[in-house]
């Protein structure tokens, strides 16, 4: 859901606009500013033009940034899900020590990670987790044919689950340079400005004022998409959630709810802290 101060900035930047428009109209140009409006409305189509090119050039680099940033997530849930299938075939006390951190890694991404990543942050407790999955499988025995195929599987989604972690908190951070963002708002600026040149008394005012709202409106909106995509995990319009990685949490839940010794196996609390 769009939030309210985005709303609120929309109408508000267009509204004044539309003001601004009219007091220029009634004070500074009771005539108009030109007697031949064809040069000032050649130079507003060059600003149009560029404004619109640079508009449309972000937003696709800020889509493609928003799809990363959901493909990473769902490919490292749906790894999570295959390593928790992997572990059927090891050996013990490796195969219920695996589940075990596996279900607290995914918990610890849900509840400690994902929050941190609407600053671009980062989970500490996910990164012990990791540590301790890699140490536990270092310990497991390859003593047949079945641990080494189990064995080579699970380096499969291992690197597939990193490279998933990988491109979401890649993705947390803007990438949208400063630079970028400066030519957005000053170009929006100035375009919306140059408009002032059209003002003239002599003109119905809605007519203006209307072209006024909608320029800066089209202008407004663009550059709160681009923000909204640019930052995928921000709790706003584009805000990409947990879903995938709950969904893999609540299939295992599923499956050994039934089973007190798998639950009891798990080293980790709700939220995937360590409990001693």
């Amino acid at each position: 859901m769009v939030p309210v101060w985005a709303f609120a900035l929309l109408i508000g930047t267009s509204l004044g606009a539309v003001v601004l428009m009219l007091v220029v109209r009634r004070y500074l140009a009771p005539k108009g500013f030109f007697r031949d409006p064809v040069p000032p409305a050649g130079v507003f189509s060059v600003l149009g033009v560029a404004l619109g090119i640079l508009i449309a050039f972000v937003l696709f680099l800020a889509f493609e940034s928003f799809v990363r940033a959901q493909e990473g997530a769902s490919r490292e849930a749906v790894a999570v899900t295959q390593l928790l299938r992997a572990t059927r075939l090891f050996p013990e006390p490796q195969h219920q020590e695996l589940r075990g951190d596996l279900v607290c890694y995914g918990r610890a991404v849900v509840d400690d990670e994902w929050p941190k990543m609407d600053t671009g942050g980062e989970s500490q407790v996910v990164e012990d987790w990791i540590d301790k999955i890699e140490t536990t499988v270092d310990t497991v025995p390859v003593s047949n044919a079945r641990t080494e195929v189990a064995l080579s599987h699970w380096l499969d989604e291992q690197a597939e689950r990193r490279e998933g972690r990988r491109a979401r908190l890649a993705e947390a951070s803007s990438d949208t340079p400063q630079a970028v963002w400066l030519m957005l708002i000053l170009g929006g600026a100035v375009t919306v400005l140059y408009l002032l040149v059209f003002a003239d008394r002599r003109e119905l005012w809605w007519v203006q004022g209307s072209m006024m709202f909608t320029v800066t409106g089209l202008i407004v909106a663009s550059v709160l998409v681009i923000h909204f995509l640019d930052s995928p995990f921000a709790r706003d319009g584009t805000y990409i959630g947990p879903d995938e990685m709950e969904t893999t949490l609540e299939l295992f839940e599923h499956e050994f709810s039934g089973d007190p010794s798998v639950i009891a196996t798990i080293p980790c609390d709700e939220q995937g802290m360590p409990v001693r």
